[in-house]
């Protein structure tokens, strides 16, 4: 049975990677809007669609959440403030300057994408007057909605997760996997996957005793005690794979061909090859970082 969204929100699916079953875009409200995770700059026209095709005016969209800055998330975010320049942007204080100056930002993704850079979109700057940097755990009303912003990171250090204390709806972003056909999969991209924090995270989350996750890849997850004691038990066995086979193979390249023959059956619902090798090497940078400061 199809876990049930709670009234007041509405799954926009937003055709990341030209997957209609990868990318969940959030809805909130009735009358002053909020959308979670807009997706990249290739989302833009199916949101635009969506507003037009549904009672709900693209007119009352206030607000944007962005559980954190890598692209798939927020490269929507600019394009939708050129039509809307009054949106307020939600995020993590240590995204809000490269939303503002995305130099850094793109120079990152493209090391961590590889050729898959152009699929990321196109990025436009944020007026500074326009982000509202999230410092710590915060309460904020949406019309009648209370909503919590709760730093997760692990996935990224400026991840926040969003609950919305009325239904007990949970915006997980990546810091609780993955969630594709029913089944987790770890998300851990570089340069800065770090499993500790993520479980810590995990944690926090955990103690919200949220009523059903809400995952931007895909879409309504029901026992989010379960999925998430679940998620922490499968992200370590995921790090210990990729550390029990790094001592194996010498050359990166061989170590990446064979977990892709063993986690083959993570390929589904637009989780490609490529996201694959991007998270074997987020869990690589992972190890070596965490070893140069033990020297």
């Amino acid at each position: 049975m199809k876990a049930e969204i709670p009234e007041g929100i509405t799954l926009i699916r937003n055709g990341l990677f030209d997957n209609g079953d990868y990318g969940a875009t959030y809805l909130i409200g009735y009358d002053r809007l909020a959308l979670v995770d807009p997706g990249t700059s290739y989302s833009v026209p199916t949101l635009l669609e969506w507003f037009d095709e549904h009672p709900r005016s693209l007119s009352n969209l206030k607000y944007i959440l962005l559980t954190h800055i890598h692209l798939d998330h927020a490269g929507a975010v600019g394009h939708l403030v050129e039509k809307l320049p009054d949106l307020k942007i939600y995020l993590h204080r240590k995204g809000a300057p490269h939303m503002h100056d995305p130099s850094q930002l793109l120079a990152s993704v493209r090391e961590a994408t590889g050729d898959r850079f152009s699929e990321y979109g196109e990025v436009k700057p944020i007026p500074e007057e326009n982000l509202e940097p999230v410092d710590g755990e915060k309460t904020f009303s949406l019309d009648s909605k209370e909503i919590v912003a709760l730093p997760t990171p692990g996935h990224a250090p400026h991840h926040l997760a969003y609950y919305d204390k009325e239904t007990g709806g949970l915006f997980p972003g990546d810091s609780a996997g993955l969630y594709l056909g029913g089944r987790l999969i770890p998300s851990t991209p570089p340069p800065t996957f770090n499993l500790e924090t993520s479980l810590d995270s995990l944690t926090r989350m955990k103690e919200l005793d949220p009523s059903i996750l809400l995952y931007p890849h895909f879409g309504p997850g029901e026992n989010p005690s379960e999925l998430i004691d679940d998620y922490k038990r499968i992200l370590q066995d995921w790090v210990e794979l990729v550390d029990e086979l790094r001592s194996q193979y010498g050359e990166e390249d061989k170590l990446v061909t064979e977990i892709i023959e063993i986690k083959r059956d993570w390929i589904r619902n637009g989780f490609s090859v490529g996201e694959l090798k991007m998270n074997i090497r987020g869990v690589l940078k992972y190890f070596s970082w965490r070893e140069d400061d033990q020297k």
